[in-house]
């Protein structure tokens, strides 16, 4: 499983440089993807806490937080991630971690402003 090896290629990453914000939050969605939700959401708010201002990251557990049905606080880094100028519309439009957002109205009216 690539997801797997993925996180376990992050774990060893991380027990080196242990602030590598980037490492936990592409393991986060690992972590989601396969099931272990509360590892998952707990990697994605520790990124988050290291740069709360970075739009790669404000996107990337913004997916996470869709995926765990956590919709507020998602489109929260959605808009975040667009206002610090990650405005790829058809990321937002295409991503499939953010299907669960789809028909939320805020999401909409973000998307609609990129």
């Amino acid at each position: 499983m690539a997801r797997q090896r993925g996180i376990e290629t992050a774990e060893r990453h991380l027990r080196l440089n242990p602030d590598d914000a980037r490492a936990f939050y592409m393991a986060a969605n690992a972590l989601v993807a396969l099931g272990k939700l509360p590892q998952g959401r707990q990697w994605a708010e520790r990124a988050l806490a290291m740069r709360p201002d970075d739009p790669m990251l404000l996107y990337n557990v913004g997916c996470v937080f869709s995926m765990l049905g956590r919709v507020e606080p998602a489109i929260e880094c959605l808009e975040k991630a667009a206002s610090n100028g990650l405005t790829h519309k058809g990321w937002y439009e295409h991503d499939s971690n953010l299907d669960p957002l789809r028909k939320h109205p805020r999401f909409q009216e973000l998307v609609g402003k990129l």
